[in-house]
């Protein structure tokens, strides 16, 4: 089985900005969302219609 392309940055910001990320953030806050959702939980959250 091929393993999945990675997500584009663009898709992964779209996603972390409906979880509160902007990069005016504080470091500190956006490097823990980013974190929190990397491809693999994005992609698990979009399949279940977040």
């Amino acid at each position: 089985m091929d393993k999945p392309k990675p997500l584009s940055q663009e898709h992964r910001e779209d996603f972390w900005r409906r979880c509160g990320w902007s990069p005016e953030l504080p470091d500190t806050e956006r490097e823990a969302i980013e974190r929190a959702w990397d491809d693999e939980s994005i992609e698990m959250a979009e399949l279940f219609g977040w």
